[in-house]
C-alpha cells in the first residue's frame, strides 16, 4: 500500500474522533490555518476523503462531513457482515504469538476505560479490529473494510459510550483473542459476526431512543476534542501537523 499522506490521515482522524462531527461544514481557510498547510495540498486531501465517503462536496455550498441515515448505517453493517468473516481463516493462519500478545494487551487496555477515557478506548478498539484484518494481507478487502469502519465510527462511538455497551463488546474482544491464540478460524468468524450483530442492534436501540442525544454527544465530542488539541499548545505556538497526526505534545 502507498504511504499515507499525513494531512489526509490528520483530517480523517479528526472526522472519526468527532472534531468535525457528521453534518459539519469544513471551511478551507480555517483548515489551512489549523493544519499549517497551503490550499493546494488541502484541496487534494479533501478530494481524497470525498472519494472515501467521509466527506461530501455540494456545489455552491461547500464540503461537509458525511451524515448517514439509518438505512445507510444498516447497509454498512450488511457489507461488514459479508466481508469481515472472510478475513478469519487468513488471519488465523498468519497470526503470531507476538500478535496474540499485542491483541491481548489491547483488550486489557480497553478494560480500563474508566481510567483511560472513552476517546482512548475508541482509538484502541478501531486499531484492534483493523490491525487484526491487516494480518490477512488482503489489501483490496482491507481498504474496503477500513473505509466502512471509518464511516461508521462516529455512530459506533455514540452507541458504545452513550449506552455503556462495554461488557458485551469486551467479552467478544476477549473471545477473539482466545480464538487467535487457538488458531480457530471458525470461532473467530463466529465472534466477528456476533460483534457486528450486537453493534447493529445496539445502535438501532440508541438511535430509536433519542436522536437529540446523538446530536448532543457529537457537540460534546467536538468541544472536548478542540480543548484537548488546543491544550497541547502554548500561547503563540503554531498548530503543527506532525503533532496532530502523532498525538504528541508540540514541545521538541
Amino acid at each position: 500500500m502507498a504511504p499515507e499522506d499525513p494531512l489526509v490521515d490528520a483530517l480523517r482522524r479528526a472526522i472519526v474522533e468527532g472534531v468535525y462531527p457528521p453534518g459539519h461544514r469544513l471551511v478551507q481557510e480555517e483548515l489551512a490555518d489549523r493544519y499549517g498547510v497551503s490550499r493546494i495540498p488541502l484541496r487534494e486531501a479533501l478530494r481524497t476523503l470525498v472519494g472515501e465517503g467521509l466527506l461530501r462536496s455540494e456545489a455552491g455550498r461547500g464540503t461537509f462531513v458525511t451524515e448517514l441515515d439509518l438505512a445507510e448505517i444498516d447497509e454498512i453493517y450488511d457489507l461488514r457482515r459479508m466481508v469481515e468473516p472472510s478475513f478469519a481463516p487468513h488471519v488465523a493462519d498468519r497470526v503470531s504469538r507476538r500478535d496474540v500478545a499485542r491483541f491481548d494487551g489491547m483488550a486489557g487496555d480497553m478494560d480500563q476505560v474508566a481510567r483511560t477515557g472513552a476517546a482512548e478506548w475508541s482509538r484502541t478498539n478501531l486499531a484492534f479490529h483493523l490491525d487484526m484484518y491487516r494480518l490477512a494481507r488482503l489489501p483490496l478487502r482491507y481498504e474496503l473494510i477500513s473505509q466502512l469502519y471509518h464511516r461508521l465510527e462516529p455512530y459506533s462511538r455514540f452507541y458504545v459510550h452513550g449506552t455503556g455497551a462495554y461488557e458485551r463488546v469486551q467479552d467478544e474482544h476477549r473471545g477473539m483473542v482466545q480464538a487467535l491464540a487457538d488458531g480457530d478460524a471458525d470461532e473467530l468468524g463466529r465472534l466477528v459476526l456476533a460483534h457486528i450483530d450486537g453493534g447493529q442492534e445496539g445502535l438501532h436501540a440508541a438511535w430509536s431512543a433519542d436522536r437529540g442525544e446523538l446530536s448532543a454527544f457529537w457537540a460534546a465530542r467536538e468541544a472536548r476534542c478542540d480543548i484537548d488539541l488546543l491544550g497541547r499548545l502554548r500561547p503563540g505556538d503554531p498548530l503543527r501537523l506532525d503533532a496532530i497526526v502523532s498525538g504528541r505534545d508540540t514541545e521538541g
